[in-house]
């Protein structure tokens, strides 16, 4: 077995422990000493009243009620007032995907940070859809750079379907021995959500062997098993894969945690199971120390507004948690799964000073952020200065499609007029299942044409890689959309061009724009763009600021909403669903229409 290559600090580190030592002797002053603070001890679930705490370098040196305090301080120690309120560990995510706040890494530092979250756990396989081990290595890069602890999972699904398929044409197709190099890399902690499981459950070799490379390197294995049950569970555990972040009823939840399987309870934006999964960890007689909270996805707009772990938190309580309970499952639970409990999740002697300053255990709010023995924010102030990182010039130029006309989004047919059967993508939005459904549409001039009173637009996949030029043609209902047409990069997971709409100009317009920005959001009505995101960084974030992101968000969201009365998150996540091929029951590619649960393509006009 080789052993996993941690960040250097996470690393056993001679010279700075034998410095650590000195500090608490009394031999040297203490960087930081925090005074009249009651520390919540998450390994015992008790408030520690009146504590001092001693910080040296990157990590604590000691918690305790000194009466020799004077000797650890010097001339440089800061001396910070605790004011009689509560420090609690620094936040941990253990499964998110970053690109979906639309941010990059040190933009979701920053926000993030402000929230108390010090650790993440990324899964990049949005970005490593679009450009391969080469945007993984960026993104990692950049990553290591912030002072948010971002660790790695290698992407295990990239693309989603089989190629041999040709289900549709992915960015990238990341290679077994692509995933052994990621694993030898410093910051990769963990093999990426297993979302194959029909495969696993099967025992499919060419799953297993990434299985086998994350065992090899001593990688954490996360799955995703959504209603994965009785012997299915028990192969997919069997495969070596413990963790879960798709359960979405308690007794599936309940299930998996009786056997050993550690669960993320997923709280993001579009996707919520907290509420009903509540269950697991209110109860009395029931320990979970199995379960940790986990954002998934989550959008700018709540990040910004609503905040990271903290909002989970807080969700947690406002459902009856008791709030120690709530904070270990954002801090010592998720250590604990990474195996990292002697690095972050508590604060004790020799962890690192991930430190979060809150006045009220009821509703966590931070406002004094220490990580890695850093103050970044103090009393809602960033302190911290992050470096002005250039992304490389590769992950800005990925949108590669020729300049399309009107005639390549229609769908045309042999009968002048009159109308024919089509089959129909139906959608709920706020839910991630289609429903093919078959609907009589009209033709005019040859051209088959929506029907807005009954809800059923134009959907085009764009192939944006490679310029091949494959446009798939559909039709989607139930979208509620009534501006004259959307697109965008976003299209899970291979991240084509995906473009719905009633109006044909709007379309094509907001197709152009798209290719002009390389890379995401618009919409148009009426011939004008009404609002626009800029995602050039592999079409998927934006490289400006977090602040500016997040008021251009916030204005695509107010503009929807007020002038088309649309509920834009469950909206955007439904349709950047659209063209996943592996989620039933009907989906739309670059290919044309797949039935999911038959893995193969079928005509869009029912003969």
């Amino acid at each position: 077995m080789i052993i996993l290559v941690l960040p250097k600090i996470f690393r056993y580190d001679l010279g700075e422990r034998i410095d650590l030592i000195r500090v608490i002797n009394g031999l040297k002053p203490a960087d930081i000493v925090i005074v009249n603070t009651n520390v919540v001890s998450t390994t015992t679930g008790e408030v520690l009243e009146g504590m001092n705490i001693l910080i040296s370098g990157k990590r604590i040196v000691g918690i305790g009620r000194y009466s020799d305090l004077h000797r650890y301080i010097g001339s440089d120690t800061l001396v910070i007032d605790g004011e009689n309120n509560y420090v609690v560990p620094g936040f941990i995510d253990p499964h998110i995907h970053i690109e979906s706040s639309l941010l990059t890494p040190t933009g979701f530092a920053k926000l993030a940070l402000k929230h108390g979250t010090t650790t993440v756990v990324a899964d990049p396989h949005e970005i490593a859809n679009v450009l391969g081990i080469k945007g993984v290595e960026a993104f990692i890069r950049e990553a290591s750079s912030l002072p948010l602890k971002i660790l790695v999972d290698i992407p295990s699904c990239v693309p989603p379907t089989d190629p041999s398929l040709k289900l549709e044409t992915p960015g990238y197709i990341l290679s077994v021995n692509e995933i052994e190099k990621l694993a030898s890399m410093e910051g990769t902690i963990g093999l990426g959500e297993v979302m194959d499981f029909v495969s696993v459950v099967r025992g499919e070799e060419s799953v297993l062997e990434k299985i086998s490379i994350a065992n090899k390197y001593s990688l954490r294995v996360n799955g995703h098993a959504p209603l994965l049950r009785d012997k299915s569970l028990d192969a997919y555990l069997v495969a070596g894969i413990y963790s879960d972040h798709e359960s979405i009823e308690y007794s599936e939840a309940l299930e998996k945690v009786r056997k050993g399987m550690f669960i993320f309870i997923r709280e993001g934006s579009a996707w919520r199971d907290l509420e009903a999964l509540i269950d697991l960890i209110k109860r009395e007689d029931f320990d979970c120390k199995y379960c940790c909270f986990a954002s998934d996805d989550l959008n700018v707009l709540d990040l910004y507004e609503k905040g990271h772990m903290d909002r989970i938190i807080n969700e947690a309580i406002e459902l009856g948690v008791d709030p120690i309970k709530a904070i270990q499952l954002a801090t010592i639970n998720p250590a604990t799964w990474l195996h990292l409990e002697e690095h972050i999740g508590v604060i004790a002697p020799g962890r690192l000073a991930d430190i979060v300053f809150i006045k009220d255990l009821n509703y966590v709010e931070p406002y004094i952020v220490i990580a890695n023995g850093e103050i970044i924010y103090y009393k809602g102030e960033l302190k911290k200065e992050f470096n002005n990182i250039s992304p490389p010039g590769f992950v800005l130029k990925t949108v590669n499609i020729r300049e399309i006309d009107i005639d390549d989004l229609i769908v045309k047919v042999n009968n002048t007029n009159g109308s024919v059967k089509v089959n129909v993508i139906e959608v709920h939005p706020g839910s991630t299942l289609t429903k093919k459904v078959v609907e009589e549409l009209k033709v005019n001039d040859h051209i088959v044409k929506p029907d807005i009173v009954r809800d059923i637009i134009y959907v085009n996949v764009i192939e944006r890689h490679h310029g091949i030029g494959s446009i798939g043609h559909g039709f989607i209902k139930g979208l509620k959309f009534r501006a004259g047409a959307v697109a965008q990069t976003i299209a899970h997971d291979t991240h084509n061009l995906i473009v719905a709409g009633h109006n044909l100009n709007d379309m094509k317009t907001a197709v152009d724009r798209i290719r002009e920005l390389q890379g995401g959001m618009v919409v148009v009505d009426h011939g004008k763009i009404i609002a626009e995101i800029p995602l050039q960084y592999g079409g998927l974030m934006s490289i400006e600021d977090p602040e500016i992101v997040y008021k251009k968000y916030k204005g695509m969201v107010e503009k929807l909403r007020g002038c088309y009365g649309l509920d834009f998150e469950s909206f955007f996540m439904t349709l950047s669903l659209i063209s996943l091929p592996v989620i039933p029951e009907i989906r739309l590619t670059d290919k044309g229409l797949i039935d999911v649960n038959k893995g193969e393509r079928i005509p869009l006009i029912i003969r």
